[in-house]
């Protein structure tokens, strides 16, 4: 199937263009460091610089809130210690490894998340064709639904083990939070600037679209249809779970359409 999407493109131009800067810049910095300080003092110009790097990454955490970030500090620091101490043996080159081992790996998490994120909001407005109204800051009901409190957890569950949605249980029922690999919460959304479908016990269904994710659109597209379409689309996927049919979800997800997703 092939469709044009309604979804911004992802700038790889600049993206791949940053990677390139910032990486000129360090071969430089240990270049002007080997070429004009003795040994030692090299050494120690290297550990600063990778303290530059965690301070860079520590202010990436503190405005993305990502798990990336925060494991690339520590990679930062323990390189840091490695220099600072003229010690790189076993006791520092291990936790290298296993922090980088975690940092790929959360990459590669990461990466689905994105992916299925992306595609839900595409999924979302697949059905959605009208421009008349545009952003409105507040959740709208999108339906009932006669769901068990059982198939609602266990959906939540299969949700979050497939890096599609990160549930959050209370009194009222079950939200599922929708979100792009760069943020990662520490405690419930909020429910006016995260965007989620809330599946409630008393059978009501609300939805939330976020401004920064309806910025990811090419158009304004009329914000009540959009929020309805998104709760129409986990009432399929409740459906397809509750018959036994999960993979049709993950098919669903991994669809491949001509996204033009460069720029």
């Amino acid at each position: 199937m092939e469709e044009t999407s309604k979804l911004k493109p992802i700038k790889w131009g600049l993206i791949f263009a940053l990677i390139l800067i910032a990486s000129l810049i360090c071969i430089s910095l240990f270049a002007i460091a080997d070429a004009y300080f003795d040994e030692q003092t090299a050494l120690d110009a290297y550990g600063f610089i990778w303290l530059g790097f965690a301070a860079f990454n520590l202010i990436l955490w503190i405005i993305r809130k990502d798990l990336v970030s925060l494991s690339f500090i520590l990679i930062n620091l323990t390189i840091a210690v490695s220099y600072f101490s003229d010690y790189k043996g076993a006791f520092i080159a291990v936790p290298i490894i296993v922090l980088y081992l975690i940092y790929f790996y959360l990459i590669y998490v990461n990466h689905k998340i994105s992916a299925h994120y992306r595609r839900i909001l595409e999924l979302a407005a697949q059905p959605v064709d009208r421009t008349t109204d545009g952003f409105t800051p507040r959740p709208l009901p999108a339906g009932k639904h006669s769901f068990s409190g059982e198939q609602l957890s266990g959906f939540a569950k299969f949700l979050k083990k497939h890096q599609i949605a990160i549930p959050y249980f209370d009194q009222n029922g079950i939200l599922l939070a929708i979100k792009d690999h760069s943020r990662f919460w520490f405690g419930r959304p909020s429910e006016s600037k995260d965007s989620y479908v809330a599946f409630n016990f008393d059978g009501t269904v609300a939805v939330n679209i976020a401004r920064k994710d309806y910025q990811k659109y090419r158009e304004e597209y009329t914000f009540d249809e959009l929020c309805h379409a998104l709760g129409d689309l986990f009432m399929r996927f409740l459906e397809y779970y509750r018959d036994g049919k999960e993979a049709k979800i993950l098919e669903e997800l991994s669809e491949k359409w001509n996204m033009d997703d460069t720029d």
